[in-house]
């Protein structure tokens, strides 16, 4: 059975040029049986909401400031969401908005078993975005954008690259940094060798409110995963996997290397490790299975990891 949504719009709190993209993007995840917006309509700054609000049989719930300091469209949206809840007539809320006055409200939804999906721009409330389900960042993956979209070499770029995926600075937009998902999904694949695509989305959505792979330029969660240097998509019959991609440098060659260094004379951990990066471009001892490089060393034949006197962690040969 299709899922029902009540969509509650701060439209104060809101850009009215997202509004076609919002619906679109609410209606994939079911039928929205509610469309509501909350605002003062009667502003000059508001005709636009009313007028759109037509094309899209949302209803304006008028609100006027009762006062100059506070916002009595929040009010009512609360109100109102808590009048949906206690009617059990959904399956979920979406609540478009930037303010984290709605954390509350967005905990108490999820806390009566509810799916809230957030929708707002990259400068959101961060406590907002960790309340919701999901968040989605309108200024990053809806088509207005399309517009504005960086076109420079990435040499021109302020950021970093990592991988095959290019990271803007944190000032470009609060999105979960690229690193945190490359370990996520690399923990996932490592505990059974390989994990389903779906599932491995569904398990980012739910670890990081506000991922999605277009917040990082990619339309779909294959190609996302497939920029990542680390992993590799294969398909068995009807079932899309991930896996591990095979590491260029063979485990054999580095213990050889690591063996060759131990010969000479104990490392302290730390050092031992730094020769090895030295050595071996882009090593990485999670592409060998190793939550650590003292895992790896550890798993050598032939040689152990020993504790100094300062608690310092010395690999040798065993003796």
């Amino acid at each position: 059975m299709e899922k029902k949504y009540a969509l509650l719009i701060d439209a104060e709190n809101a850009d009215i040029k997202y509004l076609t993209d919002i619906l679109n993007e609410l209606k994939t995840y079911g039928n929205v049986t509610y469309k509501r917006m909350y605002g003062d309509f009667t502003s000059s700054t508001m005709k636009e909401w009313n007028r759109r609000a037509l094309e899209y049989a949302i209803v304006p719930i008028q609100q006027p400031h009762y006062s100059k300091y506070k916002n009595a469209a929040d009010i009512m949206l609360v109100i109102d969401a808590m009048d949906i809840l206690y009617n059990k007539s959904v399956d979920g809320f979406c609540i478009v908005s930037n303010d984290s006055d709605y954390t509350r409200l967005v905990n108490r939804l999820c806390e009566a078993g509810y799916e809230v999906i957030g929708m707002g721009s990259s400068n959101a409330s961060k406590t907002l975005k960790a309340a919701c389900t999901e968040f989605k960042n309108l200024e990053k993956i809806f088509s207005d954008d399309l517009d504005t979209v960086d076109t420079r070499p990435a040499n021109q770029k302020k950021g970093r690259k990592s991988g095959n995926v290019y990271e803007e600075d944190e000032d470009k937009g609060n999105i979960t940094p690229i690193e945190e998902i490359r370990n996520s999904v690399m923990n996932l694949v490592q505990k059974d060798e390989k994990a389903g695509l779906g599932g491995i989305k569904s398990t980012l959505q739910r670890q990081f409110s506000d991922f999605d792979e277009r917040n990082y330029g990619f339309t779909t969660i294959r190609k996302f995963i497939e920029s990542m240097k680390d992993f590799q998509v294969v398909q068995e019959d009807s079932t899309v996997y991930v896996t591990m991609k095979q590491p260029d440098i063979e485990e054999l060659e580095i213990n050889q290397f690591i063996r060759s260094l131990l010969f000479q004379k104990p490392y302290e951990m730390g050092e031992l490790s730094n020769k090895v990066h030295e050595k071996f471009d882009g090593f990485d001892p999670k592409h060998y299975g190793y939550n650590q490089f003292g895992k790896f060393v550890s798993n050598i034949d032939g040689e152990v990891v020993v504790r100094d006197a300062n608690n310092n962690a010395i690999a040798q040969l065993e003796e």
